[in-house]
């Protein structure tokens, strides 16, 4: 269910996701972007939703170069679930040269490497499956919201809420009990979601790039199936199921059922 914002990409709420255990209930797990340039309306508009918590999945230097602005009583908890990030960057801040020199570089590491960039959000999502630092930092998110929840809502995102969060949030409505299209319904909705944010930054940065790099700088703001596919199968291929998996990355069976308990009606 979308949220509309004024200066934040891509949220959302979970709530009305079915399951074979119960509805998802509203007001309870919102995900977005980043939050360092949230307007006073965004968060008259997150407070209505009774906004009490938030999960910041960026790295500590993201975090220090973009921090969340403050919301009056609400508590912010870091957990990263990269070590480092490439395209770690809010885009929205800078001007279209910067942000020009910024992604072609990023392009130019890649396509060096042999990697497009559809490939390149591929491997980065088995590496998402595959890195221990990972495995720690959702198993501290779900054991977070499964053991301690707060009364109202929980919000987490990372950069552009897309990645990061959205292997949280495929995780996190695995255990709840969500199917797989159902999730790969609510991961593919970012690209409805951004639609405004991206054409901005591609507007910012057109005149310094060519249409084919340009091209190539939408792939990076956009998600495709492909991507959390690529992730499903890291994790069965390395765990056999993502129920090991998550069982590796600390969470319990007990775990699961507090989560149920905790988020389901």
């Amino acid at each position: 269910m979308k949220i509309d914002l004024e200066n934040v990409a891509n949220a959302r709420d979970l709530g009305g996701i079915k399951t074979p255990y119960g509805i998802v209930s509203c007001n309870r797990l919102l995900r977005s972007g980043h939050l360092s340039i949230i307007s006073p309306d965004d968060i008259a508009e997150l407070k209505k939703r009774r906004l009490q918590r938030v999960i910041d999945l960026r790295t500590p230097t993201e975090i220090t170069n973009h921090p969340d602005l403050e919301i009056a009583d609400t508590e912010f908890v870091n957990i990263s679930i990269m070590s480092a990030t490439t395209f770690g960057i809010s885009y929205e801040t800078l001007d279209g040269p910067t942000i020009a020199v910024k992604l072609q570089a990023g392009i130019d590491r890649m396509l060096a490497r042999g990697e497009t960039p559809i490939e390149h959000m591929r491997i980065l999502y088995r590496q998402f499956a595959e890195n221990p630092h990972s495995h720690e930092g959702y198993g501290k998110f779900l054991k977070l919201l499964a053991n301690d929840p707060v009364d109202g809502a929980t919000l987490w995102h990372c950069s552009g809420g897309k990645d990061r969060c959205g292997t949280c949030t495929a995780l996190l409505l695995h255990c709840l009990g969500a199917s797989r299209e159902d999730i790969m319904q609510d991961y593919l909705l970012t690209n409805e979601q951004v639609g405004s944010h991206a054409q901005s930054i591609l507007a910012k940065v057109r005149p310094y790039v060519s249409e084919d790099r340009l091209a190539l700088v939408q792939s990076m703001l956009l998600v495709e199936q492909s991507y959390l596919e690529s992730f499903w199968a890291g994790i069965e291929r390395r765990f056999g199921s993502v129920n090991e998996f998550v069982r590796r990355c600390g969470v319990t069976e007990n775990d699961e059922q507090k989560l149920r308990a905790n988020y389901l009606r």
